[in-house]
This record gives C-alpha cells, structure tokens and sequence, in this order.
C-alpha cells in the first residue's frame, strides 16, 4: 500500500511557490559513471562518501555556493556573512515560515526534485517522511566525529530514526514551568514540583486571588507529551500506540479537573496564554525556555517573573522542542559546502552566543565551557533551565509524529469544553488511528 503523508498537502504548484529572498535550485540529476556509482550506494550516503570526505577530507573541492532555507525572519543573515568571508561559499538563503510551513515545503521539493542543500527542520513532526524519501541525508555519516561526540548526547534521543541520526540539533528548547513569584509569595503557596502540586497551586491562586491559575501556551500537545515522558510513557512506543493507558488518562483527568471542576484554567484560551500570563492574569504558564526573553519584556517589571523545572510525575524525560539543520542529497560538491556550513553553525562560541540572545538551549558540550554561557548562566531563571539539562530526553522520531499532535490537540479542546468527555473511548480511538496509520505507512 502506498505510504501516506498525514497532514501534509503536495501539488506541483506548491513545489513552485517558494517565499524568501533567495532562489531554489532543482536537484541536480548525475549522468554516466556517476549516474552508475550512484544506483550502487544508498540512497541516504549517495556515492558512498564517508563521514571524513564531507567534513575535513581534501578529495572533494566544495561547491562555490549552497542554498539554505531557514524558519528564521533573517534568515542568519550575519552568520550567512560571515561564513562568506571565512570559505569564500556564498549562502543563497530563503525565509520559509513556521515548522509547519518548512514540512509542507520540503514534502513539495522532494515531490518536484527542488531542495535546499540545507534547512532549518523543526522537531515537530515530517523528518521520518523526509529520511523516508532518501533525501534527508544523515547527518552522522557527514559531519565530523568531534563535533558529533560534542553534541550533548540527550539530543540524539529525538533525532535519530532507524538508528540513525538523522539532523543536527541546532536551536533547541525545553518546556518549563514559568510563574507569577509576586502571586505566589502574596498568598504563601510554595513552588510546584509535581504535577500534582500545579493542579493544587492553580486551584489555590483562583480561591485567594481571583485569578486563573494555570494554562498552556499555545504548542499545547508539547506538554501534554513532556507530561507523558515525565510518566514513564510515551504515545508510540516501539511503534505500537500506547495512549489507551492509565498514565496518559490521569493527564487528561487533570486538565479536565482544572478547567471544569476547579475552574482554575481558562478553557481553550491559549492562544492568549502568553499575553495572559504577562498582564498578570495567570498565576502559571507552561512555556518554552525560549520565550523567556519575549517574556520578561511584555512583563515589563509588573511582577517578578520566575522558572521552575517542568512539573515531575514518577520521573524526568524532558522532551526536546525547537529545530536542527538537516542536509539534502544534491551533488558531492554541495554537500561539502552544505556540511562547511553547518558545522560553522555549530561552532560553540556560536551555539552559546545564540543561547544569550534567544533563549535556547545549548547542543555542545563546548558552548557550555564558554565565557558566553557562564554570562547566560548569570540569570537565576536560565541556571534554572540549566539545571533540567541532563533530563532531556523523549521520544524519537516517528512517522505518526503528526497524527500524534494533532490528536492530541483535539482531545484537549475536547477535555477543556467537555467535562463529560469519554476519555477511554477517545483515547482507545486514537490508538486505533496511530495504529492504523502506521500500518499503511510501512505498507501492511
């Protein structure tokens, strides 16, 4: 049966509408001895190249220039400059919009042969589709072993595919906990720790204060699986679909709680969370660590803004959110520029830099023994954020990845509206469809 892309619509007018400031190579077909070289090796290490070739090796001579698509407004343009002036290769790069919009561009470029050399991939969901293709080219068998061995290894948790590491992790973030600290010394209530204790704290701040005590930003499904990891579970779990279990069904039980019982959650107002939580309507976000500088501007000195770790339930599997940079199959010549590329990106002076000014986490080893990470870690709420480091972990990478989402984005809706919801009954049916879908996809 043919394999299906959920969620993703490809025409060949999508493949052709591209957004940005830079133009779109096709992929560029080989002909004779390198046509014939090239049906023998993998489609994922095309003309067999190794790892030491693409990275540092002197047999290949690099492109002149690449094209890099990129879910950042600007597109890196400083960075993009600087590598200019350091290898003489000139970065065509392209604003492609959210992560949502990078998938269905990609998914559009693989179906009419038009592919960066490089993009910005959000973790989220489509790289199993990618990888899939043969022409997502991992990212193991290009870069080089010292920068692979620098990368923290609770990264590779989430990036890897088929054991494979399929992208380099690159601006990544984690879920916290971010609360009003003014609302909570005022009415005594101590930081919450677990699960239980945030139902509790948010059923307190609305009987003291008035207010809301607790919601998710509007990524909400991030959360609801971080709480999942925190249970020793996960939603797909050696591709068998395990959201029909007692652990997945107390989370639900517990937004239902807040929302229709306590009434300490607003119901499905997420898309104001974050504006909510700044005008000190909120007691408790749940939010990325990256959007602590956004934050703490709209804030504005209203109240004194803290971060606590991501709620524990039994443990601590921190989910990964953000993005990595993922190398196409173009040309030998490319892919030597194209890896050039991205471990300049990964350089650690410049993986802490991009954490002090954006909020992410950082992916090196080296970037944490930087002067610039020690000055990021002068912020008590980011040595919080530090500290949650060695938990990250997750899931992998999966086909289902977006039904998953999305599923789970309905259920809550649901839950939050709904104080009667069947809670067996929806989650035994999206097991059904996890389970359903996987099948088509490996062609059973």
């Amino acid at each position: 049966m043919k394999r299906k892309m959920y969620g993703l619509v490809i025409s060949m007018a999508a493949a052709l509408i591209m957004t940005g400031c830079g133009q779109t190579p096709a992929v560029q077909e080989k002909s004779g001895a390198e046509s014939a070289d090239a049906q023998t090796s993998s489609p994922q290490n095309p003309k067999g190249t190794t790892q030491e070739s693409l990275s540092s090796g002197t047999d290949i001579e690099p492109a002149d220039e690449i094209t890099f698509w990129s879910t950042k407004e600007d597109c890196f343009a400083e960075l993009c400059e600087e590598f200019t002036r350091e290898t003489g290769i000139k970065v065509n790069a392209t604003y492609m919009g959210g992560y949502d919009d990078m998938v269905n561009k990609v998914m559009a470029g693989i179906a009419g042969k038009k592919l960066p050399d490089v993009a910005q991939l959000g973790q989220r969901h489509g790289l199993a589709q990618m990888y899939d293709s043969g022409y997502l080219l991992p990212v193991e068998d290009y870069i080089s072993k010292d920068i692979m061995d620098d990368i923290l290894p609770g990264f590779w948790k989430r990036f890897t595919y088929k054991d494979k590491k399929v992208i380099l992790p690159f601006q990544n973030s984690m879920p916290m906990l971010y609360y009003n600290k003014t609302m909570f010394d005022q009415a005594g209530i101590p930081v919450p720790k677990t699960m239980e204790d945030v139902v509790s704290a948010a059923k307190e701040i609305k009987d003291v204060t008035g207010n809301y005590g607790f919601t998710f930003h509007s990524d909400y499904p991030w959360y609801i699986m971080a709480l999942m990891y925190n249970s020793s579970t996960a939603p797909i779990a050696g591709n068998k679909p395990q959201m029909n279990t007692e652990p997945v069904k107390k989370i639900f039980e517990q937004v239902s709680q807040m929302a229709n019982v306590d009434g300490s959650m607003p119901k499905n107002q997420h898309s104001t969370a974050q504006e909510d939580f700044c005008n000190g309507k909120i007691g408790m976000l749940m939010t990325s660590c990256a959007s602590y500088a956004k934050v703490e501007k709209l804030v504005d000195g209203k109240f004194e803004i803290a971060l606590a770790s991501f709620p524990r339930v039994n443990t601590m599997d921190i989910t990964m959110g953000g993005n990595g940079l993922g190398l196409f199959k173009t040309t030998p010549e490319k892919q030597k520029a194209a890896t050039m590329f991205v471990e300049f990106m990964l350089d650690d002076e410049r993986v802490a830099s991009n954490c002090l000014t954006s909020g992410y986490i950082p992916v090196t080893n080296g970037a944490t023994d930087t002067e610039t990470y020690r000055k990021y870690l002068e912020d008590p709420n980011r040595q919080v954020v530090n500290e949650q480091l060695p938990y990250l972990g997750g899931a992998a990478v999966n086909p289902a990845d977006s039904l998953v989402w999305s599923e789970i984005m309905s259920l809550v809706d649901s839950v939050e509206a709904e104080p009667d919801v069947d809670l067996d009954g929806r989650l035994a049916e999206i097991d059904g469809k996890i389970e359903k879908y996987l099948n088509e996809y490996a062609g059973k």
